[in-house]
């Protein structure tokens, strides 16, 4: 694998996301609290102490950046989508081909590669709007997603040209931004791990072995985020990752997975896999939950143990893992009986 990027902040990627934070910074805070309570972390605690740099970092890009209301498609408050459009462009960007000369079957070609990840079987003739909606409904995002990548295949050449004019218009805003906030900023870089973290690690050997190129991001700090070709790897996501493995005793961890099980909709999804395993639109359609909600609570319990994956034909599956099963059963004989 080519750690392209991994220990340097790629400008394009991080004026990209500083538009997208800068847009939506307060809903994204709180769904990065959010996240960090679930993961039984005392999210304001964790933001005060390892995520206040955003504030100036975003803050002073804004100050600096020419943002239209006519550009708002890229960056509404849809971090999935974002994701996905940033993925694709930076593939684009780091093809060699000047952004004014993207044609149409380079980009679908890349963005077809996205979303046959969650697709069965072989890739499609995507000669038509039809084809196209029939493998975004075979993907596993949201609806939302899914009509505004839809939106975005109808005519991918103007949109990315688009794109790309507004990451030229704002790339001396990052500069400036960066320039302000270095010495943090290549703290954190510098202290970043040079290899991927297990957890990643792990997934890509098992779903996507032939991924390329990671790369390095502060403006989304605590992402991990995989496609077939690129990783995005935020410079504060090993801390999470340090957090589990510093669990010191069953004792601790009790409390957390007491805490799953105690979430409604996370204990039917348990009790859903204890017949056999399922993908993530089976899972939504079987509880009535949206397919984003139910790869929230998946995350969650995969992010704990409580799930193991699968692929198979295609898809990604979830299964019980058994083995911290019976260690949660364990915890609960040596406490409590």
């Amino acid at each position: 694998m080519e750690n392209k990027g991994r220990k340097r902040l790629h400008p394009f990627l991080e004026t990209l996301g500083l538009i997208y934070m800068a847009r939506n910074f307060e809903a994204v805070k709180a769904d990065m609290l959010a996240s960090l309570d679930e993961m039984d972390i005392d999210g304001n605690q964790f933001y005060k102490q390892y995520l206040s740099y955003l504030e100036n970092y975003v803050q002073v890009f804004k100050e600096c950046c020419s943002l239209k209301e006519e550009e708002n498609f890229f960056f509404g408050h849809n971090t999935e989508f974002f994701l996905a459009v940033l993925a694709t462009a930076i593939e684009l960007f780091e093809s060699g081909t000047e952004p004014g000369r993207f044609g149409q079957q380079q980009i679908f070609s890349v963005i077809s590669a996205l979303l046959n990840e969650e697709k069965a079987g072989g890739a499609p003739n995507l000669n038509s709007l039809e084809n196209w909606f029939m493998l975004l409904q075979s993907s596993g995002y949201s609806e939302d997603t899914k009509w505004r990548l839809l939106v975005l295949i109808s005519n991918p050449v103007t949109k990315f040209q688009e794109l790309f004019e507004i990451y030229t218009r704002n790339r001396p805003a990052f500069d400036t931004a960066y320039q302000k906030n270095k010495e943090h900023l290549e703290k954190l870089v510098s202290k970043t791990p040079s290899d991927l973290s297990d957890v990643l690690r792990n997934l890509v050997s098992e779903f996507h072995p032939g991924v390329k190129k990671a790369y390095l991001t502060a403006v989304l700090p605590l992402i991990e985020w995989i496609t077939p070709n690129i990783i995005f790897q935020g410079v504060l996501a090993d801390k999470l990752d340090l957090y589990q493995k510093n669990l010191k005793s069953a004792k601790e961890r009790l409390p957390q997975i007491l805490k799953l099980l105690g979430d409604k909709s996370k204990f039917e999804i348990l009790c859903l896999l204890k017949s056999h395993g399922r993908y993530n639109l089976e899972i939504a359609e079987e509880l009535q939950l949206t397919p984003a909600t139910a790869s929230h609570h998946m995350s969650m319990l995969l992010a704990n143990h409580m799930v193991a994956v699968e692929k198979k034909d295609g898809r990604v599956y979830y299964q019980l893992n058994q083995g911290t099963l019976r260690e949660i059963m364990e915890c609960f004989e040596e406490f409590f009986l």
